[in-house]
């Protein structure tokens, strides 16, 4: 083992001799496990052992040739120092399983899903007890119990997606392989009634973007009120400050321990108000209404989802093609194969249905309203030929007459700087904790922006265009006679 781990340290060395910080910047493993696995106390799993010696360059085959090696020479052909636990109570132990890779997206129900992540599991040579152990390493991203993890892999309790995907992570998944498994849970997980529009006059729950944003401001309202520091709450949570941060920030999910250990912490004895942050708690750990779309989704756009469901405001300026919540159905399919050309006939379908679903959310009694700002040149541009360019125009024409859209047209003949992007879109919510959100959607990403002094020249601008732009009691001839004008193609 220690002539294993020298090997790896050489390797390291030749690499250049990076920093385990840098190191686990590249991979899915914390810089402690990464360094334990070149200390020599431990031998290290395959899945730790291929994402070291992939950060430093290392020949992979070889590698794999030479763990197994070590591993025979030990006595531990999975890998793993400790004893494998015995059966648990109730379980009928089967045979293995064949040797197949682990493919989430094939499955269609829970047990099919569990059965993926315990084939992936073995096949990473780690048993729950070690799985367990590794996931204490680096508990930043979440210390999993062996209880839970065996009743999940059984199918006898619904898995949280993060806990999924932190398995997965364990067992040497990639970054791509990660967001299939978070796909997967998605599909198979989301409720059959989280697409479905309530009731007129029925509460309408926060989803999880929202509420991870309005549980993180009261929970700072309230260690700000009672005087504690961040690292003084991480260590009641048996945790760090960073983690405080973030959860301040809405950028991770909540355990509900955690929230009664914080609250009792700041002192908060107020039973209706921990009540009401605990809920909070449980809408953040939900899927989205959008998870049966998960696969055709960018990860840098299911956040701005869940902020959009919620808003009371949507304004949004388009230069270059009418906005995905103004468009037609058959426009969105044109606009969707214009951005991706080469996406499959699936993903193109998956998106265009989830436009749809947008505009059908926003319908809902109480739903926000909508107002767009859009140059001319939107209309000179026939996106999906002249046909579906026409009945778009004509639809925008029937949204600018109803009360809850309003839509404005910025001339050619007045010149206003709209942005560098050409198009951006800011959110205003009816909550208090909620500020106001600029979200700029880039080619392979997605700006979110929340300061102050930022979002202040963002509204600036988009006030500048709606003053320059026609007034949108005339929005709607001014469109029609737009269709009207000599040399417009007819569509016919």
């Amino acid at each position: 083992m220690a002539a294993f781990a020298l090997a790896l340290r050489t390797l390291r060395e030749k690499a250049g001799k990076p920093t385990y910080r840098a190191m686990a910047a590249r991979c899915h493993y914390s810089y402690s496990i990464l360094s334990e696995a070149a200390g020599g106390r431990d031998f290290p799993t395959w899945p730790v052992t291929s994402a070291y010696v992939e950060v430093c360059g290392g020949e992979l085959r070889e590698w794999r040739e030479r763990w197994r090696e070590t591993a025979a020479a030990l006595g531990r052909p999975d890998g793993d120092d400790r004893e494998r636990p015995p059966p648990e109570k109730g379980r009928v132990e089967t045979p293995p399983r064949p040797s197949l890779s682990a493919d989430p997206s094939r499955a269609r129900t829970l047990r099919e899903l569990m059965d993926e992540l315990d084939r992936l599991r073995e096949q990473a040579g780690l048993s729950l007890r070690r799985l367990v152990e590794l996931s204490r390493r680096d508990p930043e991203n979440g210390i999993l119990a062996r209880t839970t993890v065996s009743e999940y892999l059984r199918a006898e309790r619904q898995p949280r997606p993060q806990d999924v995907t932190r398995i997965a992570q364990l067992c040497g998944a990639t970054h791509h392989e990660l967001r299939v498994w978070a796909r997967a849970c998605h599909r198979v997980l989301a409720p059959e009634s989280s697409n479905v529009r309530p009731e007129a006059g029925s509460p309408w729950r926060a989803g999880p973007t929202v509420a991870r944003l309005r549980l993180g401001a009261r929970l700072r309202v309230h260690r700000e009120a009672s005087g504690i520091a961040r690292h003084e709450a991480g260590y009641r949570i048996r945790s760090s400050d960073s983690k405080i941060s973030r959860m301040e920030l809405g950028r991770v999910g909540f355990k509900e321990r955690d929230i009664s250990d914080l609250l009792t912490l700041y002192g908060v004895t107020d039973q209706d108000e921990r009540a009401a942050l605990l809920r909070l708690a449980e809408d953040a750990n939900t899927l989205g209404w959008w998870a049966p779309y998960a696969e055709a989704l960018p990860s840098s756009f299911e956040p701005y989802l869940g902020l959009e469901d919620a808003a009371s405001l949507i304004r949004v300026y388009e230069a270059m093609a009418v906005p995905d919540l103004l468009q037609t159905e058959e426009y969105a399919d044109a606009a969707v194969r214009l951005r991706d050309p080469r996406a499959p006939e699936d993903r193109v379908r998956l998106q265009v249905e989830l436009r749809m679903a947008r505009q059908e959310r926003l319908a809902r009694p109480g739903g926000p309203r909508v107002w767009a700002v859009l140059d001319e040149a939107v209309l000179h541009r026939w996106v999906g030929g002249e046909a579906v360019t026409r009945r778009q125009i004509e639809h925008l024409a029937a949204l600018a007459e109803r009360p809850e859209t309003t839509v404005q047209i910025l001339p050619l003949s007045r010149p206003v700087h709209g942005g560098p992007n050409g198009r951006f879109t800011v959110l205003r919510f009816d909550q208090d904790e909620l500020p106001d959100v600029v979200y700029i959607e880039q080619l392979a990403s997605a700006v979110h922006v929340e300061k102050a002094g930022d979002l202040s020249r963002y509204l600036l601008v988009l006030d500048r265009l709606c003053v320059a732009a026609s007034a949108p009691s005339d929005t709607a001839r001014v469109l029609r006679d737009f269709l009207s004008r000599p040399g417009v193609p007819s569509g016919g």
